[in-house]
């Protein structure tokens, strides 16, 4: 009996879509060498949380943990270059270190992002991360799944109750 019920839960859970959430998927990344200029621009294609990443080494021997000065917009460039630059001027700006994650929150489909990073303390992978991808769980593929565990408990139900 407890091995219909496990299963007849396991079933519902699968179902009702109460699965576990997927890693964070990294969705755009770019890889810049020391002293070089690199950027993301992306449209966001699927809501939810976001992040931005940065990993590397540091090559400055008083501080190794320093990758470079990173910004971030929520804008959108037509015009080269120089439009992105400005655009990124006129958005948020810091130091980026080893290791750091800054968290964008809660992005909506079709925001345009656009980040940044010059590269003046060592090479850089800058990554944007959709944190809260969730698992797809195809509905009716779990129905009969679902309908075969009601029914295997209900017969075994059955059984009992004539035994």
């Amino acid at each position: 009996m407890t091995t219909v019920l496990k299963a007849a839960v396991l079933a519902a859970v699968t179902s009702f879509g109460i699965s576990h959430a997927a890693d964070a998927a990294t969705v755009a990344s770019v890889d810049v060498s020391w002293g070089k200029f690199g950027t993301i621009t992306h449209e966001v294609a699927q809501a939810g949380d976001y992040s931005l990443d940065f990993t590397g080494k540091g090559k400055l021997w008083f501080n190794p943990n320093y990758l470079g000065k990173a910004a971030y917009v929520f804008a959108e460039v037509d015009e080269g270059l120089d439009d992105l630059l400005d655009t990124l001027g006129g958005g948020i700006t810091w130091s980026a270190m080893k290791n750091d994650s800054v968290d964008l929150g809660y992005l909506g489909l079709g925001v345009d992002f656009i980040a940044g990073i010059w590269a003046i303390g060592g090479n850089v992978t800058m990554s944007l991360n959709l944190a809260d991808a969730p698992a797809p769980v195809p509905l009716p593929a779990t129905l009969p799944l679902l309908a075969a565990a009601v029914g295997a408990a209900g017969l075994v139900a059955r059984r009992r109750k004539d035994a």
